[in-house]
């Protein structure tokens, strides 16, 4: 299976990560980011809770929920990944642009690649746990199934493949080729942005794709 690696919210598919600009209603409130409700469901205190909402970015408001001395709630290793999933349905059902970024991603592992966590991440080195990569696709499980299969550009599927050599070197490699444009021109606008941005074309295919 072919894996997307995200967590910059400026790079490819950087809105997969809760730093990303996106508000979140949740029980009439609105979250400046989804980090924000996110850290906020860590306390029990109203004062808390809107220290965290009032925090001017979501690293502000991670800080502020690392902040053991306010009113952190003692079950929260229990409810952590309920809340996660919650804070991403509301993230992905309120913004239809990145729904369709997430549907778009169809079969493929989505990764928080980050040494800074190995629970939400991958640890960095692909042994962390992923928790944040795992309920997006739990969350993309509940959506429309279309596309059903990710197809990466044919420089990803044979990197070892000159384009001059793709149609006759390797026999099947026009379908290759042929799939991959499919389903890229088959996107959406915002879609097809984060996989240009994701897979730049090499120098080598300029004139093939």
């Amino acid at each position: 299976m072919h894996q997307i690696l995200f967590y910059d919210t400026n790079r490819a598919y950087g809105c997969f990560s809760n730093f990303s600009r996106h508000a979140i209603a949740v029980d009439g409130v609105v979250w400046p980011t989804s980090e924000h409700f996110f850290q906020a469901a860590k306390f029990t205190a109203p004062v808390d809770i809107d220290a965290v909402l009032r925090a001017p970015t979501p690293f502000a408001a991670a800080q502020i929920g690392r902040e053991r001395q306010r009113s952190f709630r003692g079950d929260w290793d229990a409810v952590r990944d309920a809340v996660m999933l919650q804070v991403l349905q509301a993230k992905f059902s309120q913004h239809a642009d990145l729904q369709e970024i997430l549907i778009s991603t169809a079969d493929a592992h989505l990764v928080e690649h980050t040494q800074n966590d190995r629970y939400w991440g991958d640890g960095g080195d692909g042994t962390g746990r992923n928790m944040l990569g795992q309920l997006l696709e739990q969350v993309r499980s509940a959506l429309p199934s279309i596309p059903t299969v990710w197809y990466p550009p044919p420089w990803i599927q044979s990197p070892d493949v000159e384009p001059s050599d793709l149609y006759w070197r390797m026999g099947k490699g026009e379908d290759q080729q042929t799939n991959a444009e499919r389903f890229r021109y088959a996107l959406g606008v915002e879609a097809r942005k984060q996989y240009d941005l994701y897979f730049p074309v090499p120098h080598a295919w300029c004139n093939s794709w």
